[in-house]
């Protein structure tokens, strides 16, 4: 409204409280506030006394907090994915060796029945060192020479 000086003003606005009337074109006298007081401190300058805020180190240490436990987190998951990979190639070759040891066992088992066959015991004997099968038994009895052979000594 442009009836800021007059009654004018007062009429149309109902909430207004009552004013004494202002000299027309009377120059508002400025408030005078007291400045604060400036001083000049000599000293370092730019690296005078700069601290930051405790909000600020609150949220740069908890971040650093943050930032180590995902580290840890991850050198954990880390060392056991390697343990596991171990375990499991330890596995492997045990199991590779398990393998093994039962063709192993397997043909040691049909050599053993092969070379361990009467049959092939006999034609071996009679082939290779000439041996034959006896007609029949023969039964030696030395319980009768042995006490003249007590009396000799």
């Amino acid at each position: 409204m442009g009836y800021q000086n007059s009654n004018a003003a007062y009429a149309y606005d109902m909430r207004a409280e009552f004013q004494a009337p202002v000299a027309p074109y009377a120059p508002a006298e400025p408030e005078v506030r007291e400045r604060p007081r400036l001083d000049v401190v000599t000293g370092a300058g730019r690296e005078a006394n700069q601290e930051a805020s405790p909000a600020f180190v609150h949220v740069a240490k908890v971040f650093c907090v943050v930032v180590a436990m995902f580290f840890a987190i991850g050198i954990a998951r880390v060392t056991i994915s390697g343990m596991t990979a171990s375990i499991l190639n330890g596995n492997a070759t045990l199991n590779a060796s398990l393998e093994s040891a039962r063709e192993q066992s397997e043909n040691l088992e049909v050599m053993r029945s092969v070379y361990g066959a009467h049959t092939r015991i006999r034609d071996l004997a009679a082939g290779t060192l000439g041996m034959v099968e006896s007609d029949g038994s023969v039964v030696l009895d030395f319980t009768q020479e042995a006490p003249a052979a007590a009396d000799a000594q």
